[in-house]
């Protein structure tokens, strides 16, 4: 999928593995305004506590583009229930409202596509404009303030390669 989703002014790919939408531990820092590593370390921290197939994927690297991931040596994407349990160290302000959007926004999106599917093929085709128009503006804000940020555009060119 190359569908974004925004937080914060931060975009990460929409990515669904084995039915669920998952994230990556490179999507948590991007969203959370953490340290790139900080999710990947709580994660092998508290390894033990996690379930795969439940909390986390290990996906393949034959399997790993699926999913819309560059990755040689495949990867482990995460799920709504590893989330959870991943950022429960997270007790900022900004981690507790970005804990709300994931959970409300992005894990929840296939009940509310259930819901899109009740309505008439109008108010979709008008949901879908006004979604894809939030998408772009977030993309602009995000690639105006990169270019006003030379870091910040080196760290955006990056994140899209890797998503």
């Amino acid at each position: 999928m190359n569908e974004l989703f925004t937080i914060n002014q931060a975009a990460i790919s929409i990515k669904e593995y084995s039915g669920k939408r998952v994230v990556t531990f490179k999507d948590i820092d991007t969203v959370h305004h953490r340290p790139e590593g900080t999710a990947r370390k709580r994660f092998n921290d508290n390894r033990k506590r996690f379930v795969e197939g439940e909390d986390y994927f290990k996906i393949q690297p034959s399997e790993i583009r699926t999913v819309g991931i560059t990755s040689p040596n495949g990867g482990i994407v995460v799920t709504e229930s590893g989330y959870y349990m991943l950022v429960k160290s997270f007790t900022d302000e900004l981690s507790w409202d970005v804990q709300r959007q994931l959970v409300n926004g992005y894990f929840r999106a296939n009940q509310m596509q259930s819901v899109l599917a009740d309505l008439s093929p109008q108010l979709q085709a008008l949901i879908q404009m006004e979604t894809r128009q939030k998408q772009l503006e977030a993309k602009q804000a995000q690639q105006d303030t990169a270019i006003a940020d030379p870091v910040s555009y080196t760290h955006l060119r990056a994140h899209e390669t890797l998503s």
